[in-house]
């Protein structure tokens, strides 16, 4: 049976207010445009922002798709460099939530990680092959093979759970938020997104309308 996630709330340790989260990262990216319009290094990104980053890696490598993976710090790491990297890109012009954002690039950069590693598996596991054709009969390498064998074995296993998991999600009510693998240049280009409300424009802003 499919483990169903939690919502975090205010005091658990992996929560974002993504209001608060999104405002300050729209002020971040809008403070690096003036910077680079200006000729100058882009500002440093504060200790909030990098603590919600942190948050944010933690609580998606600890669901049910990645946590078993033995490589789990590096891909937090990662997924960390690379929400840093793209985060002055954020436009709160075209959108109103971060969180979703910065999950989308952790996401896909676990996923890239994940690939990565299993191209070091397969050398690895062509250069036993290749090289138990020259040592055959030796207990020691025998041992080392079996060793890496099974190892491989454990991820083929744990991938296809993976893929049995998904089909069993699809099955599930698909309203909601859900990750996309990629955007391409042209969509991200045409997609006119959801403008953020900022502070100075919270006078205007009608309390009774249905934003959250």
């Amino acid at each position: 049976m499919t483990e169903k996630r939690t919502r975090q709330k205010p005091g658990d340790a992996h929560y974002v207010n993504n209001r608060e989260f999104t405002l300050e990262l729209d002020k971040y990216s809008r403070a690096c445009s003036e910077a680079e319009a200006n000729g100058k290094p882009k500002p440093q990104m504060n200790y909030y922002l990098g603590e919600c980053i942190l948050k944010m890696a933690n609580r998606l490598a600890g669901s049910p798709r990645f946590r078993g993976y033995s490589y789990r710090e590096e891909m937090i790491a990662n997924g960390i460099v690379a929400a840093v990297k793209y985060a002055h890109k954020f436009n709160g012009d075209k959108f109103d939530n971060a969180f979703a954002y910065v999950t989308q690039i952790l996401f896909s950069h676990f996923i890239i990680t994940i690939k990565n590693e299993k191209k070091k598996y397969e050398t690895n596991l062509k250069m036993i092959q290749e090289a138990h054709l020259s040592i055959m009969g030796s207990e020691e390498f025998e041992s080392f093979a079996d060793d890496h064998a099974r190892f491989i074995a454990d991820q083929k296993l744990m991938e296809l759970n993976d893929q049995k998991q998904e089909k069993t999600e699809g099955k599930r009510n698909k309203q909601g938020f859900h990750l996309r693998s990629g955007y391409t240049k042209e969509e991200r280009a045409n997609y006119s997104g959801t403008p953020l409300i900022r502070e100075e424009d919270e006078e205007d802003y009608d309390e009774d309308s249905d934003f959250r």
